[in-house]
């Protein structure tokens, strides 16, 4: 008397084959499209949307030809969860952003604009017009979450010689930016 067993799956899942590849890596082709497409979507990540705040202190500055909110939209451009949203002049007439360096300043602001995180930043003394070798230069830049206003300062630098450590600092220390601005979630 011989059984004979048999089983016939509706839902079978195609068969795992091991394909060897140049540097002897082994593939699943197993895997579906509608897995593959899962973890796309989950690997995708909401970009974040950041407005840089015209600088406290930097009228007198800017007179001068002196600005890096320019340079830290461009370096913190470069990476790609990061979207930098030009000032909005026009939409923030009538609001005082100007000399804004502390979160209790910035609801007028966010009630304006549509952004996830505003980026506050000042010099940290005064311009001196004399002569420029007496001069210190640093900064500040705090970073506001405009849903919860919490707030932290995530760069700065003091008693550089020159202005265009200032710069320099800005552009070796933009991840640490970035981070506090992924952080600040």
């Amino acid at each position: 008397m011989g059984t004979f067993l048999c089983c016939n799956s509706i839902n079978k899942k195609e068969p795992f084959v091991a394909k060897e590849k140049n540097d002897n890596i082994l593939e699943d082709s197993s895997t579906s499209v509608h897995e593959t497409g899962l973890l796309n979507d989950i690997l995708k990540i909401d970009p974040l949307e950041v407005i840089v705040v015209q600088c406290a202190n930097g009228y007198e500055y800017a007179q001068h030809g002196y600005d890096f909110n320019p340079i830290i939209e461009k370096e913190l451009n470069n990476f790609e969860n990061i979207i930098i949203k030009p000032f909005p002049l026009k939409t923030l007439m009538g609001v005082s952003y100007q000399g804004v360096f502390d979160k209790k300043y910035c609801p007028p602001i966010i009630e304006k604009v549509s952004a996830d995180y505003l980026i506050l930043t000042r010099f940290d003394k005064e311009l001196y017009i004399g002569n420029s070798n007496k001069q210190r230069w640093g900064y500040e830049l705090r970073v506001v979450n405009t849903k919860t206003l919490e707030q932290i300062t995530a760069m700065e630098a003091h008693n550089l010689k020159n202005y265009t450590e200032i710069e320099k600092h800005i552009k070796h220390n933009i991840g640490t930016l970035k981070i506090a601005v992924e952080n600040l979630k």
